[in-house]
């Protein structure tokens, strides 16, 4: 398993260059099993950058996003999901 964090932050999006050794993205967690499965564990900030570098490899995603809950630090990068990526519903 690998885990890749993307944002910790909470609240409020800090980025700039007091926070450029710990990032200042709001929670977004990148988690890839051995069997290849991606899950992405809340859509804070960090989701922006995560959507980027999914979109530098080929190919289509094809991962499972699970929200701890719903306070806007948790939620406010789904709109900055890069396209063409979209999220489905199961």
């Amino acid at each position: 398993m690998q885990v890749r964090f993307w944002g910790t932050r909470g609240s409020v999006a800090t980025p700039g260059p007091t926070t450029l050794r710990y990032g200042g993205n709001t929670a977004c967690v990148e988690v890839r099993l051995e069997d290849g499965a991606l899950l992405i564990f809340d859509a804070g900030t960090g989701l922006r950058a995560l959507g980027q570098a999914l979109l530098a490899h080929p190919g289509p995603v094809r991962a499972h996003l699970f929200l701890s809950h719903t306070h806007w630090d948790h939620i406010q990068g789904l709109p900055f999901l890069p396209q063409p990526i979209s999220l489905a519903r199961s």
